[in-house]
């Protein structure tokens, strides 16, 4: 389930307390006060925030109305030449936050969707744990069982020596005895096969276990690298909107590391995936073993 995300309210009463106590309502400034959010949510709702506040008015002191006019026209003629220039890089600068803000959200959304696999691993891991564990106890039950039937045929062997000794009188009961024993002798060697094909398969299907808890494993540990690659993403599109002039290589670094985040995360999904496809094989083949343990039981 994906979680809920804060809300306007609740960034621009933090924003305002802020400034009501001479901070900068910065992204971590915001995150470390409300003690949650993500950077991108606290970024969106910031900058709304920031659009409805007053902008202060400076009052310039009095000149001579000739100096005046000659510095107004020379402000006017510059300063329409700076803000036209200004203005098109701050709607390129913020076109370009406004996609890696969306990108930002949808790659937490994909970081969601990979957690919320790796707990289903993780749960079907303990399940297979669950039935292998199960399965030798299983096993120890068959082998005492072996050995019962073991001993129950060297008392039939020491019985048929009696037997023997009363001559040929006795030969036919001989006989059966001699055929029961043949049978205990093939049902044994029946089942110390079964019970060496059960060992290894248990071996293999440990094996399988194992390799999935560790594939589990490093896509949980995948998950936050991308959670950390993110919220670096973020803070660096923060850095370089404030920095729009000076910092424009900064926002093609942080397209950049949130394309690898982007290529990070859809390997560790196929690798999520994977790791489920192996552990819906195991529980099959844990699910066909069980039939035939029973059935000779």
């Amino acid at each position: 389930m994906a979680r809920e995300g804060i809300t306007f309210e609740q960034v621009a009463a933090a924003a305002d307390a802020l400034v009501g106590a001479s901070q900068q309502p910065t992204i971590r400034a915001i995150r470390e006060r409300l003690s949650t959010g993500s950077p991108n949510t606290i970024h969106k709702h910031l900058s709304a925030w920031r659009e409805t506040r007053p902008v202060a008015v400076v009052y310039a002191p009095e000149l001579p109305q000739a100096l005046a006019a000659a510095i107004a026209t020379e402000i006017e003629r510059a300063g329409a030449q700076a803000r036209a220039e200004i203005e098109g890089r701050l709607v390129q600068a913020q076109t370009e936050a406004a996609d890696l803000a969306a990108a930002g959200e949808a790659m937490e959304a994909e970081r969601d969707t990979l957690a919320e696999q790796v707990a289903t691993l993780t749960s079907e891991r303990d399940k297979l744990a669950g039935k292998a564990a199960q399965q030798a106890a299983d096993m120890t039950e068959q082998g005492q069982r072996i050995a019962r039937e073991q001993q129950a045929a060297e008392s039939a062997r020491v019985e048929l020596a009696k037997a023997q000794l009363k001559g040929e009188s006795q030969a036919e009961t001989v006989k059966v005895q001699v055929a029961e024993i043949e049978r205990l002798r093939i049902t044994l060697d029946t089942e110390s096969k079964a019970r060496v094909g059960a060992e290894k398969q248990a071996a293999v299907l440990a094996a399988k276990l194992e390799g999935m808890t560790e594939r589990t494993t490093k896509a949980e540990t995948r998950v936050e690298l991308i959670e950390q690659q993110a919220q670096q993403s973020v803070q660096e599109l923060n850095s370089a909107r404030v920095q729009v002039q000076s910092q424009q290589g900064a926002l093609d670094a942080a397209t950049r590391e949130i394309d690898s985040a982007k290529a990070a995360a859809k390997e560790a999904r196929a690798e999520a995936k994977k790791a489920g496809e192996e552990a819906a094989e195991l529980r099959g083949r844990l699910v066909a073993n069980q039939p035939a343990a029973k059935g000779k039981d």
